[in-house]
């Protein structure tokens, strides 16, 4: 019977790894809920409990979860445009800087965008959300993923973008931010998608 059926097959976790790059995306092993954005060592460790509990005989049960943040209030749906396009870097981001675009409307607002250039900013953010097939519905308060203040200091942003002068400058402040934090993100990240995001 062995020969036939191989029973070490069933004591393997399944196979949760979506991409490893540029972000590592993981399919959660719940099927609803929110995203989880984990540092690397404590995806590291989970993994390891991960596989510990499906080894164990006769019982394939996650009992913890990792230290994370949960991803809500908004950030999910950048989440899901960064999933949309896991394959290609250069449009993940171009969806995270519509996300920090959408944040300075929003939580980091600019005196520039108090002028009738607000108008020329929201024709930008409308013309990218259509070409990247991103829209955040309903009560959303944040865009941007919120990152461990080792990493990135979490007020930088705003500050900047308090301080622009032109809207030349606010364009430019916004991608050098957000391509940093993006930087920060696949270096010092591993997101963990619940199933009934990941299909």
């Amino acid at each position: 019977m062995a020969d036939i059926i191989d029973l070490k097959e069933r004591q393997r976790p399944p196979e949760n790894l979506i991409t490893l790059h540029p972000l590592e995306l993981r399919r959660g092993d719940w099927k609803l809920g929110a995203a989880m954005m984990v540092k690397r060592g404590e995806s590291a460790r989970y993994e390891m409990h991960r596989l510990e509990a499906f080894s164990r005989q006769g019982h394939a049960h996650v009992a913890q979860v990792p230290n994370h943040f949960a991803i809500e209030d908004g950030c999910h749906y950048t989440l899901m445009g960064l999933y949309r396009c896991r394959h290609d870097e250069a449009l993940m981001r171009r969806v995270y800087r519509l996300a920090g675009w959408m944040e300075c409307v929003t939580n980091a607002p600019s005196p520039i965008l108090r002028t009738d250039l607000l108008r020329r900013f929201y024709k930008s953010i409308l013309e990218e959300r259509e070409a990247l097939n991103v829209v955040w519905r309903g009560n959303v308060r944040y865009f941007l993923f919120p990152i461990h203040v080792e990493y990135y200091n979490p007020n930088l942003l705003a500050h900047r973008v308090s301080k622009t002068e032109s809207l030349k400058e606010l364009y430019a402040v916004i991608e050098e931010e957000t391509d940093q934090q993006f930087d920060i993100l696949t270096e010092h990240y591993v997101f963990y998608i619940p199933e009934n995001l990941a299909s």
